[in-house]
């Protein structure tokens, strides 16, 4: 079973941009794709596709520009 702590918000963001790009959108895939329990529409399949082709081919809004 899984413990629960409590974690800071500002420490999570931290770590997160610790990470390389490639790892943070496996994490974001992991916790937004793969761990919904309904399958994805037609609508979200073709959305999620053309945002990793975007991303390959570096079409993506930068970290630092979120900060």
């Amino acid at each position: 079973m899984a413990k629960t702590i409590l974690v800071p918000e500002d420490s999570i963001v931290e770590m997160l941009r610790a990470l390389p790009e490639k790892t943070l959108v496996e994490i974001f895939s992991k916790i937004l794709i793969e761990s919904d329990s309904s399958p994805l529409t037609g609508d979200e399949e073709t959305s999620y596709n053309k945002a990793l082709r975007e991303h390959e081919k570096g079409e993506v809004i930068s970290w630092e520009s979120l900060k």
